[in-house]
């Protein structure tokens, strides 16, 4: 039995574009309450990398614990080059992201990071060959004109950290598919062992530059508290893009959006703007309708069978 077939019996029979969707609303949730918990921990007085340095340790000996009592061991054979570089994305991407995302409304840099699930459907479709049609290129357009309203390249309201957190979400495209293309002999927890290592080790050495501060009681709750949201996130994360079609799954990251926007007027009292709202509707809209196409395609293939 495959390792999709054997995924998807682990959920009643969910078919494997269903069971990458739940896991990619399940790993979305889990970054975004990272995200929403690191900014705040640098509110308590850290700086972004000192706070990432230390949720990176945390992280390191989380997975080395599972990694031991599943008795996976990581290897030298397992450095392929997809890993190397999956890796080497997910570094550049989050040392970029979190520059921005502290000098940035935190629903805004959210939003402006969805661009990674409409990258992800038109690489699919150009470089993978998934099926996608021209209503779904449409949607793609769509989400694009709505992270364009949420960025305001034409107006007062915009900052040039915005295009970092644009660069990010390049390098996180860069991931996914990366991701993709690690064998899955590799386990998932193996792969972010390697990447909290990673993380740790280039976080540290940044905030050798930015500075260390004292960590209070408070600082270093949400340190741990960030670290098991991505704990969540990088696991479910990386067994979506091992079931189901990229092109699928994507759409399913804009659950986000909503969590964003939420944690951002709750915890940083941030009100977004009008154009950050039509924003945020297109996008969800985009990726509602989607959805609706891809049942769509399921529904007409199951009936041709």
């Amino acid at each position: 039995m495959s390792a999709r077939s054997t995924a998807g019996a682990r959920f009643a029979g969910l078919s494997p574009n269903s069971l990458g969707a739940l896991y990619m609303i399940v790993g979305s949730v889990g970054y975004v309450t990272n995200d929403a918990l690191v900014r705040a921990a640098t509110e308590e007085g850290l700086d972004v990398y000192q706070a990432l340095c230390l949720r990176g340790i945390a992280m390191t000996a989380i997975f080395a614990a599972i990694t031991r009592r599943r008795g996976v061991r990581v290897t030298r054979q397992q450095f392929t080059r997809p890993l190397v570089g999956r890796v080497a994305a997910e570094l550049a991407g989050t040392a970029l992201f979190f520059a921005a995302l502290i000098n940035l409304d935190f629903a805004n840099a959210q939003t402006i990071l969805l661009l990674v699930p409409f990258a992800v459907t038109l690489t699919a479709a150009l470089a993978l060959g998934e099926p996608v049609t021209g209503r779904q290129y449409a949607t793609v357009l769509a989400g694009f004109a709505g992270v364009l309203l949420v960025v305001q390249p034409a107006t007062d309201g915009f900052s040039l950290w915005s295009l970092v957190v644009v660069a990010g979400a390049g390098f996180m495209t860069v991931r996914e598919f990366a991701t993709r293309l690690v064998p899955k002999a590799i386990p998932a927890v193996s792969v972010a062992l390697i990447t909290a290592v990673g993380l740790t080790i280039l976080t540290g050495a940044i905030s050798v530059f930015t500075g260390w501060n004292a960590v209070t009681p408070r600082a270093a709750l949400l340190v741990v508290l960030a670290c098991l949201s991505l704990t969540v996130g990088y696991v479910f994360t990386i067994q979506t893009v091992r079931v189901g079609d990229l092109s699928v799954s994507a759409p399913f990251r804009y659950t986000t959006l909503l969590g964003a926007v939420v944690l951002g007027y709750l915890v940083f009292a941030e009100i977004p703007d009008a154009l950050t709202l039509a924003g945020c509707a297109v996008i969800v809209t985009s990726g509602i309708y989607a959805i609706r196409l891809e049942r769509r395609q399921a529904a007409s293939g199951a009936a041709t069978r």
